[in-house]
């Protein structure tokens, strides 16, 4: 599954063709749509911060230093979302560890776009 983004979909659509995927079993599918829905996540908020999103590591930091860490943790969220972007292409974690790196990739991806408060 390719992990670049094919189309300019919204974060919360990535996230939605995710859980569509997930529901039936196409785990690597899932893993790919939400590394999207968080990359764009990434690229979202650089730009309202007017921060070079070419690279997201460095985002997250920056996020992280202005004082951003309390609400979401940015840097391991984006590391949760590279783990499912190798999942999508070589099949790294067990079930358990889908499930979990699933579900937290997830709620970042949706608080950070509103759909959790």
């Amino acid at each position: 599954m390719a992990t670049e983004p094919a189309a300019e979909l919204t974060p919360l659509e990535y996230l939605s063709r995710a859980d569509k995927e997930l529901a039936f079993g196409n785990h690597r599918k899932a893993a790919g749509y939400l590394w999207q829905a968080t990359e764009a996540t990434f690229i979202g908020l650089a730009r309202e911060r007017e921060l070079d999103c070419g690279d997201l590591s460095a985002v997250a930091v920056a996020l992280e230093a202005n004082g951003g860490a309390t609400q979401h943790r940015y840097s391991s969220s984006l590391a949760d979302a590279k783990t499912l972007r190798y999942h999508a292409e070589w099949v790294v974690l067990e079930d358990y560890q889908l499930d979990y790196t699933y579900e937290a990739a997830r709620e970042f991806v949706a608080k950070c776009n509103g759909e959790l408060e």
